[in-house]
């Protein structure tokens, strides 16, 4: 075959229309017709070893959620459509940025242990605290194709951040978005959200402009001690714009060209308080990327790719600060208050697939990166860290018969702030019949820890003065990365007769030093003012002081259960179902290194930890397609009691949302009216018990042509 010869387009966009079909040759492959393989649940998945394969071959459980479970939903947010992944957790909305974890370990602002990509590129960023903002998702709903989420480690694919799983958010090509397409939300709680896209040709290059604005008033209840409950300073609303163009430059070759810009405003604060006045934060992200790919042969593919972001955000306020400093005087300031800064990653990468034998495939890439924040808020003085981070990583595929498929990756990444260290991972997938597959898995992973945790040194001092200072974050050197050792047992079975799957995986976690944040003696070098008195003998308990500092200090294993159910039992209806089992153990390996002034205190650091997945939990979605193009769908989800704070907890919940749509046209044009209601059987809490969102209802109204 000479590849040639045939239009670029058609071989190679998406990626899986070009190499799936060779790639998966096989007995087992060449059995499937073209309708079979993209139309049962969409088999294939490129997420886990980088390599296109089917559900049942790839080294790790994966959860699709594509187009209609997309649309179905009716969410606003990225972030909502996770709760019907088994084992996730998500907050409700608020003008803070989600907290979406998996299996919990969720204390931090911004979770840092899944890794996030758009389009396979990371959306980590060093200001947040090497956590992904899902405030700043530069992308509209309307633009996904489906999202792939890995539930499991694989820095073997993805190196640091990969810690726990990775959530792939895949957008469509802008071939697949042509014409324009308008779309709205008006409800209550000021829900109001617009977004405009444009797609077609210039030239030979596909084109897809999308701008959105969104708002609304998060959270409708909190809770003060002073204050009882009050309506919270919780709004936000913020713009999206986003560019891609898809340029064919050879036969062989094509260039993608991605530019996003979106921009947040959020408020923050309480009624008559002068240590958290009302204040708005501002933020925003900017990111350039250019994809090169170049079809080698049928088989063979190489992408280089490269990444620049910059982001920024300003919460500045003047916050009145109050204690008792060690020889027991009151002492009183204003502090300028700011954790904002500015950030910047350029990152280049580069990717080879290619078929050795005709029995084995691989994939292997080289990823550099540079990343440099500046934030006297979080680095106090005029100070900007910069970090460096190199990796190679390979996977290989080796199809020993028809039955046993094995694989076999691993990454080194070499890291400025900790050094270097080798992710491996191994796996075997034996087909007991061919809808019957059980799987096998060993790997490691580790989280490198953020420049923050690793440098950090926040401070409250009066505006224009170096004294009387409060340290309240100073970083202890010889942080290590995290690491995680997984087992993993699983099964899929695929009843394409019954148009039905089912993803059981059995895991063992186990994390030998977790980093935790906690109070931590300071030294003479760098002594504060703020430190209490022992009643007994009124001398200070921390001769010069104590901060939160980070440390490599606890023994986590969590183990358990999940599975999901998918099935269409007739053409108009589609069934999910997930349910998950975690139990987790958590120990602190020297409790002595912390500074506190109670041994209770102590105690609630692994007791968040050990609580901060609820034990069992559930979701499920029922869709159905109705006479005269109505569509209706129910969303239900339920969790058992956690905790996401050591000193709070959110209590169990069951929620139900519901979307009645209905299509038509206008003209050519195709338009979809619908009505959306959120947690519509009752409030839900937030990340603690006082702060609680209510039923939400929203009209929408799209229109493509």
């Amino acid at each position: 075959m000479v590849l040639v010869q045939q239009p670029f387009r058609r071989r190679f966009n998406p990626l899986v229309l070009a190499l799936a079909g060779v790639w998966l040759a096989g007995p087992a492959a060449a059995a499937e017709d073209d309708e079979n393989l993209y139309f049962s649940d969409l088999p294939i998945v490129a997420s886990v070893s980088r390599l296109p394969q089917r559900l049942s071959e790839a080294p790790g459980a994966v959860t699709v959620i594509d187009r209609d479970i997309i649309r179905a939903s009716g969410v606003r947010n990225v972030a909502d459509l996770l709760r019907l992944v088994p084992g996730f957790q998500v907050t409700p909305p608020n003008q803070e940025g989600a907290i979406v974890a998996y299996h919990g370990l969720s204390n931090e602002e911004y979770t840092p242990r899944v890794q996030v990509l758009l389009d396979g590129r990371s959306l980590y960023s060093p200001l947040f605290k090497s956590g992904a903002n899902w405030n700043l998702l530069p992308l509209a709903i309307e633009n996904i194709e489906r999202i792939e989420v890995m539930r499991g480690a694989n820095g073997v694919s993805y190196g640091s951040n990969a810690l726990l799983g990775v959530i792939n958010i895949i957008t469509q090509d802008a071939t697949q978005t042509q014409g324009w397409m308008l779309s709205t939300n008006h409800g209550n709680n000021s829900i109001r959200d617009t977004t405009v896209r444009w797609g077609g040709k210039v030239g030979e290059s596909d084109i897809r402009v999308t701008a959105r604005q969104y708002g609304d008033a998060g959270l409708q209840k909190m809770f003060d001690g002073s204050l009882g409950w009050f309506d919270p300073h919780d709004s936000r609303h913020g713009n999206v714009f986003d560019f891609l163009a898809t340029i064919p430059l050879t036969n062989r070759d094509e260039l993608k060209v991605v530019l996003s810009h979106v921009d947040d405003v959020s408020q923050f604060g309480r009624p008559k308080s002068v240590s958290d006045p009302f204040r708005d934060s501002s933020q925003n992200s900017t990111a350039v990327s250019f994809e090169w790919r170049r079809a080698v042969s049928q088989d063979e593919e190489i992408k280089v790719r490269y990444g620049h972001v910059e982001d920024w955000a300003s919460a500045a306020y003047r916050e009145n600060v109050s204690f008792d400093n060690a020889a027991g005087v009151g002492v009183n300031f204003i502090n300028l208050n700011n954790s904002g800064g500015n950030s910047r990653i350029d990152e280049l990468e580069f990717q080879h697939l290619l078929s050795i034998w005709p029995d084995v495939r691989m994939v292997w890439g080289l990823t550099g990166k540079n990343t440099s924040i500046d934030s006297t808020g979080q680095f106090f003085g005029d100070q900007k860290l910069e970090r460096t981070t190199y990796r190679v990583f390979g996977n290989l595929e080796w199809r020993a018969t028809d039955a046993w498929l094995f694989n076999l990756g691993g990454s080194v990444e070499h890291d400025s702030v900790v050094g270097e260290f080798f992710d491996p991972r191994a796996s075997v997938n034996y087909h007991i019949t061919p809808q019957n597959t059980v799987r096998f898995i060993a790997s490691r992973a580790h989280r490198t820890p953020s420049l923050f945790e690793a440098y950090g040194d926040s401070r409250k001092l009066p505006i224009g003065a170096v004294s009387p200072v409060d340290r309240t974050y100073l970083a202890v050197p010889g942080l290590k990365a995290e690491r995680v050792d997984t087992l993993e047992l699983g099964y899929l079975g695929e009843w394409k007769s019954q148009r039905a799957s089912l993803d059981v995986r059995a895991f063992h976690e186990r994390i030998p030093n977790r980093i935790q944040i906690v109070p931590y003696p300071l030294d003479a070098v760098h002594a504060d003012d703020r430190d209490p008195l022992n009643v007994m003998n009124r001398l200070p308990i921390y001769p010069y002081g104590r901060a939160d500092a980070a440390l490599n200090l606890e023994k986590v294993v969590i183990q358990g259960y999940e599975y999901q159910l998918r099935w269409q039992p007739l053409d108009r209806t589609q069934f999910l179902y997930n349910s998950g089992y975690i139990r987790t153990y958590a120990n602190l390996l020297d409790e002595s290194v912390i500074a506190d002034t109670a041994g209770s205190n102590t105690l609630k650091i692994p007791r968040q930890t050990s609580e901060s997945a609820p034990r069992h939990s559930q979701s499920a979605m029922l869709i159905q397609k109705l006479p005269y193009d109505f569509e209706a769908s129910v969303m239900y989800y339920k969790s058992g009691w956690m905790r996401w704070l050591r000193n709070s907890f959110t209590s169990p919940y069951e929620r139900v949302d519901w979307r009645l749509a209905k299509a038509f046209n206008v003209g050519s044009a195709k338009a979809e009216i619908a009505y959306t209601a959120q947690m519509s059987n009752h409030d839900m809490e937030g990340r603690r018990e006082t702060r609680v969102a209510k039923e939400l209802h929203w009209v929408s109204l799209r229109i493509d042509f």
